[in-house]
């Protein structure tokens, strides 16, 4: 994998987060692709279990979404990720790591751990 393509792959996944897009994520794993959601949290199998979980996990909070590289080799990228939904009421600030498998421009294989914090909405 190279950098451009680990980047092409996370700009299209912070598109979708953003948007809190199932289908749109869904999009960016191949057939059988698994998405571990969490580091204790299930271990998702093909697209249909990754886009209903995107389902379950969609609300009405505004999203966001930025990352940064921290490695890249022939096999794997990891990455930084922080995300905030904002609610009426408190905002949630998420910072974790990902690590993207890719086979071309679709992801075999995706982990990923967070934090996250609570905040009191601005204003």
């Amino acid at each position: 994998m190279t950098e451009a393509q680990l980047c092409a792959w996370m700009d299209a996944y912070g598109e979708a987060f953003a948007r809190q897009d199932a289908d749109a994520a869904a999009a960016l794993f191949t057939p059988d692709g698994t998405y571990e959601w969490g580091p204790f949290g299930e271990l998702l199998r093909g697209r249909d279990e990754i886009r209903a979980k995107w389902v379950e996990a969609a609300d009405a909070s505004t999203a966001t979404f930025d990352y940064e590289v921290i490695a890249v080799t022939e096999e794997v990228g990891v990455t930084r990720w922080l995300a905030t939904h904002s609610y009426p009421d408190k905002l949630l600030r998420f910072d974790g790591i990902f690590v993207v498998r890719l086979a071309g421009t679709l992801c075999t294989e995706f982990r990923e751990w967070w934090n996250v914090r609570e905040e009191p909405a601005p204003g």
